[in-house]
């Protein structure tokens, strides 16, 4: 079981229907009109609301949950080997995050990927933001939404990947191709570096592409989520030219 707080997640969580969702906990006494239309919403879908002391509801998280809450059944983590079999299935697309740390950069990188068709999301054990509250924030309500595979090494798993002939597709800023120049409707392991560091080396050399985003002024860059979110919709373009 999982937790999701704040009016505009757990609204946003409510909108993808009352699947996985087990109760609605809401602040005694609130009565922000914003947060009666989540309420509302929850009725219609006959999800169970439950009343608690403002006490009781700031126990249950650090962030600022707005009088609200929502439990939901948690996503399970998929296995290394159970990626080995996902990774057989036709037009798989997964998102690799190498050494993003940032909780909420997470969390945004997590919901363009629900967003955006992602089969799921690759991180390693190791210098990566884990999903805490600030990133379930960020997401939305996105990571009860797609199936998240943590590795205890990157490159191995990249590598495993590309021996089961899933192209891997790594964005960095000295790309010798731009990122629509790059057929992305196959089986595809796109990799988002760190802000700071970009891919590692050992990713880097597991690539069959490195792309680049076009940039009209290149001082400033593309914060990591904004940058996976672009990647993405390309991708997504792709692969529904036509439809």
């Amino acid at each position: 079981m999982s937790m999701l707080f704040g009016v505009n997640v757990v609204q946003a969580r409510l909108k993808s229907g009352k699947h996985g969702i087990l109760e609605m906990l809401v602040r005694r006494g609130a009565r922000s009109s914003r947060l009666q239309k989540v309420v509302a919403q929850a009725e219609r879908l006959s999800i169970p609301i439950r009343m608690i002391d403002a006490a009781a509801l700031d126990e249950l998280t650090d962030t600022n949950h707005q009088g609200i809450g929502l439990s939901v059944e948690s996503v399970p983590n998929i296995s290394e080997k159970e990626l080995d079999e996902l990774a057989d299935s036709p037009n798989v697309l997964f998102l690799v995050l190498d050494g993003v740390t940032d909780p909420r950069n997470l969390g945004a990188c997590l919901r363009s990927a629900a967003t955006l068709g992602v089969t799921a999301v690759i991180i390693p054990k190791d210098r990566s933001a884990s999903v805490t509250d600030a990133a379930s924030k960020a997401a939305s309500g996105a990571d009860q939404q797609i199936p998240l595979v943590v590795v205890t090494n990157l490159s191995r798993c990249l590598r495993r990947l590309a021996e089961r002939g899933v192209w891997i597709v790594g964005t960095v800023l000295d790309g010798d191709t731009e990122i629509a120049n790059v057929d992305l409707t196959g089986r595809i392991a796109m990799v988002m570096g760190s802000e700071g560091r970009g891919i590692r080396q050992k990713s880097r050399q597991h690539c069959d592409h490195l792309a680049m985003i076009p940039m009209v002024i290149d001082t400033f860059g593309f914060n990591v989520s904004v940058a996976t979110g672009i990647c993405l919709y390309e991708a997504h373009r792709q692969r529904h030219i036509g439809c």
